[in-house]
């Protein structure tokens, strides 16, 4: 379904979708920036949120990795197995965000209402007149 520019204007000048699509490539930080600028177009807040969800779950991601990995990889004898197991999920993490991320920026650029699955739903109850 793809959203049109929002009726009100914007408060920074951009088109819906190019704004929208800048959330979605600079996730966190763009959606924290967006979100904090744009008052009137809900379809770039919407956009806005999704981001910093979005971007939160998959740095949170890997710094969960990174120190779960650096315990466990150091366990005497079975700190090899666990070091593979973190690579392994490191990527596989890595991976996912990164399709997801495509994803998004596509969604966003082509003026879609699209929502990153699980982490959107937190987003809502934060935001509920968001969605």
């Amino acid at each position: 379904m793809a959203v049109a520019n929002s009726p009100t204007g914007s408060d920074t000048g951009l088109p819906s979708n190019v704004a929208a699509g800048l959330c979605a490539i600079f996730h966190l930080v763009g959606g924290i920036i967006f979100y904090f600028i744009e008052k009137k177009d809900l379809f770039v807040r919407h956009w806005a949120v999704q981001a910093i969800f979005f971007g939160a779950a998959w740095v949170g991601s890997f710094l969960v990795i990174s120190v779960l990995s650096g315990i466990l990889s150091h366990l005497p004898g079975i700190g090899i197995i666990f070091a593979l197991l973190f690579a392994l999920l490191w990527f596989v993490v890595w991976l996912g965000g990164a399709i997801l991320w495509i994803v998004g920026i596509i969604k966003a650029f082509q003026g879609q209402k699209w929502e990153y699955p699980i982490i959107s739903e937190q987003g809502k109850k934060y935001f509920p007149n968001l969605s």
